[in-house]
């Protein structure tokens, strides 16, 4: 069982690198397709209302109120970031040997895109630097967003090297837990040691059913690899229980199934979900 394609946010950020090199690793075994997607950071309605009040070649049209300066430049600059950033993936996916390449650049929200067009991959790829959004603005529910409104699950890398030593799953009686694992399972196929934890009875608000470690081991296996499953006690803060967890056990990738919220912008961060994304200094594998 592999992906059979991955996208990846295709942005100037420093870990970019790292991103198209998990790409490689998991298309090593047969084709992939990665798919390298840019995204300006303008809405899609403004993209298409601010050329037309120019006209192609720039000039203002009548009755049409002129661009400001500053605003073609910013628009020009988001243009070249994007094309120069493409141009460094294709570098990247042949140099680790990535066969089947895609190329995309999109005028939208980081987000919104993102959400859209994870909905035809496998998997997303997303780093750390995101959580902080586009256009500078402090945007710290993005990972979040992404991985609660599109259908594929989205493995964000961190400040430590996803080294494919030990995963950790975050384990309850929730639907998201189960998919959590079943998309992981490509992943956690090369991982050499899977352990998971239930906190308390591993039940969710709202619910009457303990976690089964029989379920979880139905997930798993596929994988047809061994499991270690811990018991801790009930915690009021998840989310730092299972972040101190993962340090006590030198993990290097947590994987977890995320609480629908409402989905909207500026309500998702919170709770367990949202402690990990913030505070986890390894790679995450999210999945609704």
């Amino acid at each position: 069982m592999r992906y059979r394609s991955i996208l990846i946010y295709v942005s100037n950020a420093i870990d970019l690198e790292r991103r198209v090199r998990l790409a490689a690793r998991l298309a090593s075994a047969e084709p992939v397709t990665v798919v390298g997607l840019a995204i300006s950071g303008l809405s899609r309605f403004m993209a298409h209302v601010l050329p037309a009040a120019t006209g192609s070649a720039g000039e203002v049209l009548p009755g049409a109120a002129p661009l400001p300066t500053e605003e073609q430049e910013r628009r020009a600059k988001k243009h070249l970031d994007m094309t120069a950033s493409l141009e460094q993936f294709e570098i990247l996916a042949q140099e680790f040997g990535i066969t089947r390449i895609q190329t995309l650049r999109v005028d939208d929200d980081a987000a919104a895109a993102l959400s859209n067009y994870g909905n035809t991959a496998d998997l997303i790829i997303l780093g750390k630097s995101e959580l902080h959004g586009v256009d500078d603005h402090e945007d710290s529910d993005f990972i979040e967003f992404v991985a609660l409104n599109a259908a594929a699950p989205v493995l964000a890398i961190s400040e430590k090297t996803f080294s494919w030593r030990h995963a950790l799953i975050a384990w309850n009686n929730s639907s998201a837990a189960a998919r959590a694992v079943r998309n992981a399972i490509p992943l956690l196929q090369d991982v050499g040691a899977i352990s998971a934890v239930i906190f308390g009875d591993g039940i969710v608000p709202g619910t009457n059913t303990s976690a089964s470690e029989d379920e979880l081991k139905q997930c798993l296996a596929p994988l047809g690899k061994p499991v270690d499953v811990l018991h801790r006690p009930a915690a009021a803060d998840v989310g730092h229980a299972l972040l101190a967890l993962a340090a006590e056990l030198d993990a290097d990738l947590i994987v977890m199934g995320c609480v629908a919220h409402p989905r909207w912008r500026g309500v998702l961060l919170g709770g367990t979900t949202g402690v990990v994304i913030a505070e986890s200094p390894v790679a995450l594998l999210l999945s609704r």
